[in-house]
């Protein structure tokens, strides 16, 4: 007759706190001021990122309602936007999976992936001015 393994040596215990540790790449704990754009319904929810990495963020809000099925992150501190899609979400935190993720600097162009209302909404929320238009001291008029 073959012995019976013992279940409880086999099974590994996890503690909740240790399940946030295994994801494929570390989390860094930050406190940016970000905002969620929905571009479905052009809402803009405000909300703080509280972790994040390369693919992923953790962030808090004052509430959630109905989530689109894409939504982009905009980090008003580090000028970055991404966009990505709900991995969990309780009443005021969700976490975020990344698909695309873009820098942003103030007075430079969109960059061609951006959606423009992204970047619309980007300047909108980090008070960044259209550059003045500037004369062209080359031109000459004739009448």
């Amino acid at each position: 007759m073959t012995e019976r393994p013992n279940r409880s040596q086999k099974a590994e215990i996890i503690m909740p706190d240790q399940y946030a540790d295994r994801r494929a790449e570390p989390r860094f704990a930050c406190d940016d001021r970000g905002a969620l754009l929905f571009l479905s319904t052009r809402q803009i929810v405000p909300c703080r990122i509280m972790d994040q990495s390369a693919s992923g963020a953790r962030v808090s809000l004052a509430a959630i309602g109905d989530l689109p099925a894409q939504m982009w992150l905009i980090d008003l501190d580090q000028n970055t936007v991404r966009c990505g899609t709900a991995a969990w979400a309780m009443p005021n935190r969700m976490g975020l999976k990344f698909s695309f993720v873009a820098s942003l600097k103030p007075g430079e162009a969109r960059p061609a992936k951006v959606p423009q209302e992204v970047y619309d909404a980007w300047k909108r929320l980090t008070d960044q001015k259209d550059p003045p238009d500037q004369a062209d001291d080359d031109v000459v008029y004739f009448d």
